[in-house]
Protein backbone atom coordinates (compact mmCIF):
# COMPACT_ATOMS: atom_id res chain seq x y z
CA UNK A 1 0.00 0.00 0.00
CA UNK A 2 2.81 2.37 0.89
CA UNK A 3 4.50 1.59 -2.42
CA UNK A 4 1.40 2.61 -4.35
CA UNK A 5 1.24 5.98 -2.52
CA UNK A 6 4.93 6.62 -3.23
CA UNK A 7 4.43 5.76 -6.90
CA UNK A 8 1.45 8.12 -7.08
CA UNK A 9 3.49 10.99 -5.59
CA UNK A 10 6.29 10.38 -8.08
CA UNK A 11 3.94 10.34 -11.04
CA UNK A 12 1.85 13.30 -9.94
CA UNK A 13 4.68 15.49 -8.62
CA UNK A 14 8.01 14.57 -10.12
CA UNK A 15 7.10 13.71 -13.70
CA UNK A 16 5.42 17.06 -14.59
CA UNK A 17 8.17 18.94 -12.71
CA UNK A 18 10.89 17.12 -14.65
CA UNK A 19 9.11 17.71 -17.96
CA UNK A 20 8.74 21.42 -17.20
CA UNK A 21 12.42 21.78 -16.20
CA UNK A 22 13.46 19.98 -19.37
CA UNK A 23 11.33 22.40 -21.39
CA UNK A 24 9.05 19.73 -22.76
CA UNK A 25 5.88 21.30 -21.29
CA UNK A 26 4.50 24.45 -22.97
CA UNK A 27 4.44 27.66 -20.87
CA UNK A 28 1.15 28.34 -19.13
CA UNK A 29 -1.13 30.59 -21.14
CA UNK A 30 -2.45 33.83 -19.70
CA UNK A 31 -6.11 33.56 -18.90
CA UNK A 32 -8.33 36.15 -20.52
CA UNK A 33 -11.00 35.89 -17.85
CA UNK A 34 -8.67 36.99 -15.03
CA UNK A 35 -8.37 40.73 -14.36
CA UNK A 36 -5.13 42.05 -12.95
CA UNK A 37 -5.48 43.39 -9.42
CA UNK A 38 -4.88 47.11 -9.15
CA UNK A 39 -3.69 48.04 -5.70
CA UNK A 40 -4.20 51.79 -6.03
CA UNK A 41 -6.22 52.35 -2.91
CA UNK A 42 -6.60 55.81 -1.49
CA UNK A 43 -5.11 56.08 1.93
CA UNK A 44 -7.10 57.64 4.73
CA UNK A 45 -4.70 60.57 4.87
CA UNK A 46 -4.92 61.24 1.11
CA UNK A 47 -8.71 61.10 1.26
CA UNK A 48 -8.74 63.50 4.22
CA UNK A 49 -6.43 65.92 2.38
CA UNK A 50 -8.68 65.78 -0.69
CA UNK A 51 -11.74 66.65 1.38
CA UNK A 52 -9.82 69.42 3.12
CA UNK A 53 -9.07 70.85 -0.33
CA UNK A 54 -12.83 71.01 -0.94
CA UNK A 55 -13.28 72.87 2.33
CA UNK A 56 -10.61 75.32 1.19
CA UNK A 57 -12.73 75.95 -1.89
CA UNK A 58 -15.65 76.83 0.36
CA UNK A 59 -13.41 79.09 2.41
CA UNK A 60 -12.37 80.90 -0.76
CA UNK A 61 -16.03 81.49 -1.61
CA UNK A 62 -16.59 82.85 1.88
CA UNK A 63 -13.67 85.23 1.49
CA UNK A 64 -15.00 86.47 -1.85
CA UNK A 65 -18.46 86.99 -0.34
CA UNK A 66 -17.00 89.07 2.46
CA UNK A 67 -14.89 91.11 0.04
CA UNK A 68 -18.08 91.96 -1.83
CA UNK A 69 -19.64 92.98 1.47
CA UNK A 70 -16.91 95.53 1.99
CA UNK A 71 -16.43 96.73 -1.57
CA UNK A 72 -19.71 96.49 -3.46
CA UNK A 73 -22.42 96.95 -0.90
CA UNK A 74 -24.37 100.12 -1.37
CA UNK A 75 -27.10 99.71 1.22
CA UNK A 76 -27.14 98.30 4.74
CA UNK A 77 -29.40 95.49 3.52
CA UNK A 78 -26.71 94.46 1.01
CA UNK A 79 -24.09 94.29 3.74
CA UNK A 80 -26.31 92.22 5.99
CA UNK A 81 -27.24 89.85 3.14
CA UNK A 82 -23.62 89.28 2.17
CA UNK A 83 -22.58 88.69 5.79
CA UNK A 84 -25.37 86.14 6.14
CA UNK A 85 -24.05 84.45 3.00
CA UNK A 86 -20.62 84.31 4.64
CA UNK A 87 -22.17 82.68 7.73
CA UNK A 88 -23.98 80.14 5.53
CA UNK A 89 -20.78 79.22 3.68
CA UNK A 90 -18.95 78.92 7.00
CA UNK A 91 -21.66 76.59 8.30
CA UNK A 92 -21.30 74.43 5.20
CA UNK A 93 -17.50 74.30 5.67
CA UNK A 94 -17.88 73.26 9.29
CA UNK A 95 -20.54 70.71 8.36
CA UNK A 96 -18.25 69.14 5.75
CA UNK A 97 -15.37 69.17 8.20
CA UNK A 98 -17.46 67.50 10.92
CA UNK A 99 -18.39 64.66 8.53
CA UNK A 100 -14.75 63.86 7.75
CA UNK A 101 -13.04 60.86 9.31
CA UNK A 102 -9.85 62.53 10.51
CA UNK A 103 -6.67 60.42 10.59
CA UNK A 104 -5.20 59.93 14.04
CA UNK A 105 -2.09 62.03 13.37
CA UNK A 106 -4.22 65.08 12.46
CA UNK A 107 -6.80 65.00 15.27
CA UNK A 108 -5.23 67.89 17.19
CA UNK A 109 -5.11 70.09 14.09
CA UNK A 110 -8.69 69.10 13.27
CA UNK A 111 -9.88 70.19 16.72
CA UNK A 112 -8.05 73.50 16.29
CA UNK A 113 -9.61 74.04 12.86
CA UNK A 114 -13.10 73.29 14.20
CA UNK A 115 -12.57 75.77 17.01
CA UNK A 116 -11.36 78.43 14.55
CA UNK A 117 -14.29 77.80 12.17
CA UNK A 118 -16.76 78.16 15.04
CA UNK A 119 -14.97 81.34 16.17
CA UNK A 120 -15.22 82.77 12.64
CA UNK A 121 -18.94 82.04 12.56
CA UNK A 122 -19.52 83.49 16.02
CA UNK A 123 -17.72 86.71 15.05
CA UNK A 124 -19.69 87.07 11.82
CA UNK A 125 -22.96 86.67 13.73
CA UNK A 126 -21.75 89.26 16.28
CA UNK A 127 -20.88 91.60 13.40
CA UNK A 128 -24.37 91.21 11.92
CA UNK A 129 -26.01 91.95 15.27
CA UNK A 130 -23.77 94.97 15.85
CA UNK A 131 -24.54 96.16 12.33
CA UNK A 132 -28.29 95.87 12.90
CA UNK A 133 -28.07 97.92 16.12
CA UNK A 134 -25.62 100.46 14.62
CA UNK A 135 -22.86 99.74 17.15
CA UNK A 136 -19.82 100.69 15.12
CA UNK A 137 -17.14 99.76 17.68
CA UNK A 138 -18.67 96.32 18.30
CA UNK A 139 -18.98 95.77 14.55
CA UNK A 140 -15.33 96.62 13.90
CA UNK A 141 -14.17 94.49 16.86
CA UNK A 142 -16.13 91.49 15.58
CA UNK A 143 -14.70 91.94 12.08
CA UNK A 144 -11.13 92.21 13.42
CA UNK A 145 -11.62 89.06 15.51
CA UNK A 146 -13.09 87.27 12.49
CA UNK A 147 -10.09 88.30 10.38
CA UNK A 148 -7.68 87.07 13.08
CA UNK A 149 -9.43 83.67 13.33
CA UNK A 150 -9.54 83.41 9.53
CA UNK A 151 -5.81 84.15 9.28
CA UNK A 152 -5.04 81.45 11.87
CA UNK A 153 -7.18 78.83 10.11
CA UNK A 154 -5.69 79.72 6.72
CA UNK A 155 -2.17 79.50 8.11
CA UNK A 156 -2.90 76.09 9.66
CA UNK A 157 -4.37 74.76 6.42
CA UNK A 158 -1.32 75.95 4.48
CA UNK A 159 1.01 74.36 7.05
CA UNK A 160 -0.83 71.05 6.67
CA UNK A 161 -0.06 71.20 2.95
CA UNK A 162 -3.61 70.52 1.86
CA UNK A 163 -4.08 70.75 -1.93
CA UNK A 164 -5.94 73.88 -2.93
CA UNK A 165 -5.14 75.70 0.29
CA UNK A 166 -1.87 77.24 -0.83
CA UNK A 167 -3.62 80.05 -2.67
CA UNK A 168 -6.14 80.83 0.09
CA UNK A 169 -5.56 84.27 1.50
CA UNK A 170 -6.90 85.51 4.81
CA UNK A 171 -9.67 88.07 4.66
CA UNK A 172 -8.24 91.58 4.72
CA UNK A 173 -10.00 94.59 6.04
CA UNK A 174 -10.14 97.54 3.65
CA UNK A 175 -7.92 100.43 4.59
CA UNK A 176 -8.67 103.99 3.64
CA UNK A 177 -11.46 106.49 3.81
CA UNK A 178 -14.84 105.19 2.78
CA UNK A 179 -18.38 106.13 3.48
CA UNK A 180 -19.55 104.99 6.85
CA UNK A 181 -22.16 102.30 6.69
CA UNK A 182 -22.50 101.79 10.42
Amino acid sequence: MLARIAAGVVVVGLVPGALWVAGLLPPPEARSDVVAYDSRTTSEEALWREHMGAICGWEQKQGRALERAFRRASTPADVELLFREGVRLGDESLGMFNRLDTPLEYRREARTLKRLFREERRNLVRAIEAFKHARRAAFLRAIREFAAADAKSTQLLVQLGVNGCGNVKPVTLPQGQRERIV
